[in-house]
């Protein structure tokens, strides 16, 4: 049996593949091995490995992650997998890595991921051999959910939204004093500031909201994608963000100079297909 999993910080999409090619899917909380504690890492990766599959006899581990680059949180993660799966052969890999092969396959491609964080890079079909410079969420992350909800935050406290959406925040219980406490202080401030993307969504039609998303993917295109597209790659965009956001994306490439893009809201799938296949 082949389990592979897909997990951002805020969720995970788990797949297993049975001996006779069917699949089941699970899905729970996400994990970055970047924010958790090298002594808390097997409790917390079996409080977030869905039930039903633990002492499941997996062959093959594919884990796709936020955070799950070369470090030595990585090489816990893979640990702490293995003791969970005891029979697996286990791979952690980058989420990037992830959405280039869902994306491309074998194929080369410029790829990028906007969903609570942001990242683009070059795939040449096999491993990402160029990427942009990845600044965390405090200096970067231009065009995640992340990006957006600073963005709607400042224009909110800086008297820039309508009556009408500084209303629905005013409602909402946003208070200066609480979003102090969850950026500076909280446990996921990441996490927080991205969960204002559903606000976001639901006033999208907004003039402001609009020029706010506009100017986030603008800066995306200019401090990342730029730095490694060339019209020789098609551009390929995995993530709720991108995948939501489409239209407005589409126009932002344009001005740009970029005309043929490829959106995927969840990798999970086309991984699968990936590693069945591979």
């Amino acid at each position: 049996m082949i389990l592979v999993v897909d997990s951002g910080s805020t969720k995970a999409d788990w797949r297993l593949v049975l001996a006779d090619g069917t699949h089941q899917r699970y899905a729970g909380r996400g994990l970055n091995p970047l924010h958790v504690a090298p002594a808390d890492m097997l409790k917390i990766l079996r409080e977030r490995t869905p039930a039903e599959l633990q002492g499941v006899p997996v062959r093959r581990l594919f884990f796709y992650g936020a955070g799950c680059g070369a470090s030595d949180a990585t090489k816990i993660l893979s640990a702490a997998f293995s003791k969970i799966f005891v029979e697996a052969n286990v791979e952690v890999l980058p989420d990037f890595l992830g959405a280039a092969r869902a994306l491309f396959g074998r194929r080369e491609g410029v790829v990028a991921i906007l969903g609570t964080g942001s990242a683009c890079g070059l795939y040449d079909g096999d491993s990402i051999v160029k990427t942009s410079k990845s600044l965390g969420y405090i200096l970067g992350d231009d065009g995640s959910a992340t990006d957006l909800g600073k963005r709607l935050l400042r224009a909110f406290f800086y008297n820039q939204l309508s009556e009408g959406l500084a209303q629905q925040l005013h409602e909402q219980g946003v208070t200066r004093e609480e979003v102090l406490q969850a950026v500076y202080h909280g446990d996921s401030p990441a996490i927080y500031l991205a969960s204002l993307l559903d606000f976001i969504l639901r006033n999208r039609e907004n003039e402001k909201v609009i020029q706010l998303v506009e100017e986030s993917f603008n800066n995306f295109f200019e401090n990342h994608v730029n730095a490694v597209y060339s019209s020789l790659y098609q551009l390929g965009i995995v993530g709720s963000v991108g995948f939501l956001f489409a239209d407005i994306l589409q126009e932002v490439a344009k001005r740009h100079g970029v005309d043929n893009v490829e959106f995927l809201q969840y990798p999970i799938d086309r991984l699968t297909q990936y590693h069945i296949f591979e």
